[in-house]
This record gives structure tokens, sequence and C-alpha cells, in this order.
């Protein structure tokens, strides 16, 4: 069933919050200004545009959002039958991004920086409104009957491809994007540990936005 022009209007929201949330953060994170913390030195040397934008490329909150912008924004504007790839990325981008609010909320916000207005307006959008309009607009909306569990492993490549990426990246710089994440201060065991605990925290995820699904299509 195509979506109606309401619940494209949802996704087209979404999309357009999380779009609004990147580009400003990309926009203070190019012109050098923000107090983000980078990793602790970009690959092309602390200081430099591109490093600082390698480093702003290296966040879970950013490879989510993108995720979001693309499947919300595709939802919105290009109503399409529900191939097992797109239906892999809703999920994946369902998940990415409800981790993302979930563990800036929990771990680290409460050690964020002091941030100026426009800081505190892109931390906002990206951070506060982009994960829970996304999931509410699909416990709302939908779309119906794309979710279920066989897909839980596909979902799971893109979130474990950042962490292979992230783990090479900061073996050459010795500096990463999150704490937890920080071999340096914590080594390899302990960041597996952490790694281990996230991935079943995704996977409980995964079957909470499945059962939000069967849900609402009862419900409707």
């Amino acid at each position: 069933m195509a979506p109606t022009p309401l619940a494209r209007a949802a996704f087209g929201l979404v999309a357009l919050t999380g779009l609004s949330g990147l580009a400003l953060s990309l926009t203070l994170t190019v012109i050098d200004s923000g107090s983000f913390p980078p990793a602790d030195r970009g690959l092309f040397g602390e200081g430099d545009t591109v490093g600082r934008v390698s480093d702003w490329l290296s966040y879970f909150t950013h490879w989510s959002i993108v995720l979001v912008v693309v499947v919300f924004g595709l939802l919105a504007l290009r109503p399409r039958e529900p191939s097992r790839a797109f239906r892999v990325l809703l999920l994946d981008a369902l998940l990415m991004i409800t981790v993302t609010g979930i563990v800036y909320a929990a771990v680290l916000a409460p050690v964020a920086p002091p941030m100026d207005a426009i800081e505190s307006l892109a931390n906002a959008l990206q951070h506060y409104l982009t994960p829970p309009l996304a999931v509410l607009a699909f416990a709302i909306f939908g779309p119906r009957d794309w979710l279920e569990r066989r897909l839980i492993p596909a979902a799971l490549i893109i979130p474990i491809v950042w962490v292979i990426f992230t783990l090479a990246r900061g073996a050459i710089i010795d500096a990463y994007p999150y704490g937890f994440i920080n071999v340096v201060e914590l080594g390899y065991p302990m960041v597996v540990v952490n790694i281990l605990a996230i991935v079943v925290f995704g996977i409980a995820i995964c079957f909470a936005l499945i059962g939000i699904d069967r849900l609402a299509r009862r419900w409707s």
C-alpha cells in the first residue's frame, strides 16, 4: 500500500530534520567553530580542515543520520515496493538512530562540554529530535509488514563496518570518537566487551522495532 500524503509528509519531516542537523554540524566543523570534541587529532593533523572533516565522518551519529535521511527521504519522495535491500536499510536506519539517541542521552550527554546556541541547536537536531521523530514516524505511519527477524543479521552490517573502520582508523592515529571504544584508554579486551554489549542491545532494539510494527498492524 502506498503511503498517504500525511505519512509522506511525516517521512519528509524526519529526513529534513536529520539533514538540517547534519548540515549545521558539518558547517561548524568546516569553519572550526564549536566545542564538540573531535578525535584527539585528525588523520591529516590537528587544526586542518580535512582532518576535522575526517573526525566528523568518524562519528556513529553522522552515519546513522545519513542513513535516516536517505531512507526516509526516499519514503517521502519515491514510494516504492518493499525490496529486501530497502527493508534492510529501513531496519538499519531505525536501529542506528535509536542507538544514537539512547547512547547519547544515557552515556555521552552527561559528559558533553558546554555549547553555545548554534552548537546546542545542531546537537538537539541530531540527538534529541531526529531519533524520536524517526521512531514515531515509523510507529504511526509504517510502512507496515516490512520488518522481520531474518533481516536482523543484514541490518548489523553497517554498524559492524563502522566498528571496523573506527578501530582501524584509531590504530593509525591513536584517537577514537567515543570513550567506550577508546582502545588507548581502555585496551582491546574492555572495548570488545563494550562493543558486544552494544551489539546485543542493538539486536534487542531490532526485536522491539519488529514488535512495534506488529502491534501497530494489529491496532490499525
